[in-house]
């Protein structure tokens, strides 16, 4: 994301940015909390190591499933601001198309290693939802600073888990 830093988005971050360092909680908790940290599968200690690969494949699908609704609010939203990047809108784009393509392939490697394996969805709810929805421009980019940041993070983690499960399920590149 960071090579898409130009002045539409810099503008709406430094002033959260400097909220935040007022301590604004509500920008505060943006800037602390992901609405998918919950469904995040451990990745150190002995649960990481003792987790059944059912289980842990079953918790990266509810993981990368908690970014379908997010990311599609996204591209609703960023659609209808005025003066939205066309570099932005389309990698808002591609960024929910490439979700949605890994978690049907999650789905997928689920039904073919584990036949019989049921799934519910435990997507859990992104707070920031209303705020993207809002007509007030301040919580529309504070929903925005919050899935950017989430999304970075999230990014990281799921790289991880993805390579760490096809170590368990294939032995390659552990």
């Amino acid at each position: 994301m960071t090579q898409l830093h130009n002045e539409f988005s810099s503008r709406h971050f430094t002033h959260f940015n400097s909220q935040l360092i007022r301590q604004d909680q509500l920008v505060l908790k943006a800037r602390t909390y992901c609405h998918s940290t919950i469904t995040n599968p451990s990745n150190i200690g002995p649960e990481y190591k003792n987790i059944k690969t059912k289980k842990y494949l079953k918790m990266l699908i509810n993981f990368v499933g908690a970014w379908i609704s997010p990311l599609y609010h996204l591209v609703i939203e960023l659609s209808a601001m005025p003066d939205v990047p066309e570099t932005i809108l389309s990698k808002a784009n591609e960024i929910e198309e490439n979700n949605r393509e890994l978690l049907d392939d999650l789905r997928w490697i689920l039904t073919k290693v584990y036949p019989t394996a049921k799934m519910k969805k435990l997507f859990p709810s992104w707070e920031h939802l209303p705020s993207i929805k809002s007509t007030d421009k301040n919580y529309q980019f504070l929903a925005i600073f919050n899935l950017s940041h989430c999304l970075r993070v999230d990014i990281f983690y799921t790289k991880f888990h993805l390579r760490t499960l096809k170590c368990r399920i294939t032995g390659k590149d552990c």
